[in-house]
């Protein structure tokens, strides 16, 4: 039976595939984050409580790993706060975002790893990215910086794996989709985030991406 793990998973893009795991069949879901999900209707759901802003309560992965088939962690949970010039912005914020963004999901994976490689089971990473880490945005230096850090920090796991290891890894861009996230965008300062005009017009031209079928995608393409 796979093992899927799934972070922020209580909306946007992450409440969307949890909705969609759902209805999958013969496989065992694990929802990471701080309240327990609404909907856990199966013996096969499991809640694990963890707050990522405390990296230093990274949970136990034993139950998880069993050896056997594939276990695919979803990286999904990310935040795009603080949004502001560097230079104001709150240093509590920035700890915070680096723990979400960065810091817990690359202990995570560390322990992931490691219980994998002594099961001899397969992992697969599917990291929910963003071209934010590919390029400056003006106003969102701690979600570039974070977003960027993390990827490398998969980028080099795969390298490690590459000949024969039990690692994949997987980054995955769903563009910019009509979530929370994009509410907290079009609600930022204009002067601190020089772009919002941009996507503004991207709510009221209707061009963004549904969650929904975004998460149908990278399900059919990644897991299924």
């Amino acid at each position: 039976m796979k093992s899927i793990i799934l972070t922020g998973f209580s909306r946007g893009l992450g409440k969307s595939l949890w909705q969609r795991l759902l209805d999958l069949g013969g496989v065992r879901l694990f929802a990471v984050g701080r309240a327990e999900p609404e909907t856990m209707p199966y013996a096969n759901c499991s809640f694990m409580h963890w707050d990522l802003t405390k990296s230093e309560e990274v949970p136990s992965v034993r139950e998880i790993v069993t050896g056997g088939d594939c276990l695919t962690f979803i990286n999904n949970a990310g935040t795009v706060a603080p949004i502001g010039d560097i230079g104001e912005l709150h240093e509590e914020d920035l700890r915070q975002a680096a723990q979400i963004n960065f810091v817990s999901p690359m202990l995570f994976c560390n322990r992931l790893v490691g219980a994998c490689r002594e099961k001899r089971q397969n992992l697969k990473i599917i990291n929910i990215s963003t071209g934010a880490a590919n390029y400056p945005i003006a106003g969102w230096s701690a979600y570039c910086s974070t977003k960027v850090a993390f990827k490398m920090f998969l980028d080099v796991l795969a390298e490690q794996e590459k000949d024969g290891g039990y690692v994949e890894v997987v980054h995955v861009d769903p563009g910019v989709m009509d979530t929370e996230m994009q509410e907290k965008i079009r609600a930022a300062d204009a002067k601190s985030f020089p772009r919002l005009a941009e996507f503004q017009a991207l709510k009221a031209e209707g061009k963004l991406r549904r969650p929904e079928d975004v998460a149908e995608s990278i399900i059919r393409k990644y897991i299924i």
